[in-house]
């Protein structure tokens, strides 16, 4: 599955995720995204990830930026 979260939100993941976290890797290994919706720059990040890896992801967004949590569980029901 792919997550795709902002360049701030990104940060923080990143920032939140222990290094011995399933879903540290996947983290790391991001791609960069730039491009235009409807004339407006979205900049950040997608992160290709298993359901597990997710889970992970989706546990500290829930801690760190819950304004995302919407979105990841919304990238996980897509996945199923």
């Amino acid at each position: 599955m792919e997550i795709k979260i902002a360049l701030w939100v990104y940060k923080r993941l990143r920032s939140d995720i222990p290094t011995e976290s399933a879903a540290y890797e996947v983290i790391e290994h991001a791609s960069r995204i730039d491009h235009s919706i409807e004339g407006v720059l979205f900049a950040g990040y997608a992160i290709r990830c298993n359901e597990e890896q997710a889970r992970v992801i989706l546990e500290t967004a829930k801690q760190c930026c819950p304004e995302v949590v919407r979105n990841i569980e919304e990238a996980i029901t897509l996945a199923q």
